[in-house]
């Protein structure tokens, strides 16, 4: 008997599969790193629950999957219905492992295992292939109904580009976190200070460029607080003050200031206590008076939009030195009747969001404020400024046509072209029309369409002109370059982008759910002098 459990030993070891030098070959390495390419790859981990493919909840992983494959499992794969992993290879001999749908031919190199295994109506098998060239490109067959799935420990995607701009910070896991809230200013020393939540577990991060963008430096990570955006007074340039909420969803209304820009930074003030919302929009300069439009929460209810007000010689950190507006609640949805806008009796009217106030033409203090309408989501709306205590909207002349008025939005007026500008998430017809069989299934919803990145124009604040693509992407899906915010650089445009797009480390969940935090330059914006960024991702 010992002499047989010897033996079976001894073969054991002198398997290739067992990682160690059998006589004759290469020694297999089943802990080698592989790289595999192809389009929309995805690193994803057998657990019970999850999806099996990107963006499908068709298809998860049952207890007794996790079990024949083994909880915590890595492996490749893409969309269902996509081609998925195209070719793999690794640094050492290995072992390459495969499922595919029964039925489907892997090819002659490929051997049947006994592992199989069921997901919904489709059921897997186990292929393996000895990978005995190391460095040379391996073809994985395609699944037909199904994308491959490539079994691993060690996975990295090649093949993928940075995202278009200058990355200044990305989530520390990817689809665990999310980059959120990006803001932008010049600071009085002229170095670009850049924002957003996200890059760290807790709070807003901030960073620091001195050479116009190119590299950045982090600066700060204070206390939690969401929503937020900085500004300075005009008699003192020096020391920034942050506003935003005390909470992710919804909270205080709070403050804190930095008398070195931004390495550190005050403790909270309170300014008022409720369910609030907000937005990284800028702050105005108006009649001697700071501004700002800020949003309502409420735990059950539409979001609402009202007014944040100081007068400009009052410190921002006493709260009795701030007023905030009467708040205007959304509204029916038969303000949309005969209000002018285009295809107005298809609209759903849920909610106000994110405004961004600015002075009108006749220099009126107005918030200029995305709708959150699922049909279009290309309608904003005027919210008109009275006086720091009140505002007002008619909803038979105030509603207003604008490209990507359903997704946040920063504007600013421009004394040298006398016009309004602002960087848009439009919804073109051949992005509508997008689906595959998970999430998107009958249509991707307008206001998740953010794989375009458009400057647009206006004299008035009411009719808005496309001047140009900035960004443009035909991955609707997984591509989207949203809430940025801006400022004017003399005759550029500087802008930080909520950016999510593929990595090294797979996809994002979504277009929505952002894992880089990205600087872009737009020169001689006026006149359109630059060059549009276009990406095409070959989806099949």
């Amino acid at each position: 008997m010992k002499h047989s459990v010897f033996l079976l030993l001894l073969l054991s070891a002198c398997s290739p599969e067992s990682g160690e030098q059998a006589p004759g070959n290469p020694t297999y390495n089943p802990e080698a790193q592989l790289y595999v390419e192809g389009p929309m790859i995805d690193i994803r981990k057998v657990q019970v629950g999850e999806m099996v493919y990107p963006q499908n909840d068709e298809f998860t992983f049952s207890a007794q999957n996790a079990s024949v494959l083994g909880t915590g499992r890595l492996y490749v794969t893409s969309l269902r219905e996509y081609r998925g992993v195209e070719r793999v290879r690794a640094d050492y001999p290995t072992t390459l492992q495969i499922a595919m749908i029964i039925g489907t031919d892997p090819g002659a190199e490929w051997t049947a295992e006994k592992t199989r295994f069921q997901i919904g109506s489709f059921h897997y098998q186990f292929y393996s292939l000895l990978y005995d060239t190391p460095g040379k490109w391996v073809e994985i067959p395609s699944g037909g109904a199904a994308a491959t799935l490539v079994f691993g420990k060690k996975f990295f995607v090649n093949g993928v580009p940075d995202p278009p701009g200058i990355i200044i910070a990305r989530t520390m896991e990817l689809r665990k976190r999310n980059i959120s809230n990006p803001s932008i200013m010049i600071l009085d020393d002229g170095s670009y200070f850049a924002g957003s939540s996200g890059p760290n577990p807790k709070g807003n991060t901030y960073f620091r460029s001195t050479d116009k963008g190119r590299t950045w430096e982090r600066l700060s990570n204070p206390d939690y607080m969401n929503f937020c955006k900085c500004f300075t007074r005009p008699s003192d340039r020096h020391t920034l003050y942050e506003v935003g909420i005390s909470a992710a969803k919804r909270g205080n209304i709070v403050i804190r200031k930095s008398e070195d820009r931004g390495r550190s930074w005050s403790a909270l003030t309170t300014l008022f206590k409720g369910d609030y919302h907000g937005a990284p929009t800028p702050y105005v300069e108006y009649e001697k008076r700071i501004w700002h439009a800020m949003g309502t929460s409420p735990e059950t209810g539409k979001m609402g939009i009202a007014v944040l007000s100081i007068a400009q010689d009052a410190d921002p950190m006493r709260k009795e030195n701030w007023t905030l507006s009467n708040v205007l609640e959304g509204g029916p949805n038969s303000w949309f009747a005969g209000s002018g806008v285009t295809h107005d009796t298809q609209r759903s009217f849920n909610q106000w969001q994110e405004g961004c106030i600015v002075p009108d033409p006749e220099g009126r203090l107005t918030i200029v404020t995305r709708i959150d309408e699922s049909s279009w989501s290309d309608v904003a709306a005027l919210i008109r400024v009275v006086d720091e205590h009140t505002i007002t909207f008619d909803p038979a002349t105030d509603f207003i046509d604008m490209p990507g008025g359903g997704k946040k939005f920063t504007i600013h007026y421009d004394g040298q072209s006398r016009k309004y500008w602002t960087l848009v998430n439009p919804c073109y017809d051949e992005d509508r029309r997008q689906v595959h069989s998970g999430w998107y299934r009958n249509r991707i919803n307008p206001l998740f369409l953010r794989s375009r990145l458009v400057l647009c124009s206006s004299p008035d604040l009411r009719k808005w002109t496309v001047e140009k693509e900035v960004i443009s992407s035909n991955n609707s899906f997984f591509h989207g370059f949203q809430y940025v915010d801006w400022v004017f650089d003399g005759d550029d445009i500087i802008a930080v982008s909520r950016t999510a797009f593929p990595e090294t480390r797979g996809l994002p969940n979504r277009q929505h759910d952002a894992n880089f935090l990205t600087f872009h330059r737009i020169p001689n914006f006026r006149n359109a002098g630059f060059e549009t960024i276009r990406i095409c991702c070959d989806q099949l």
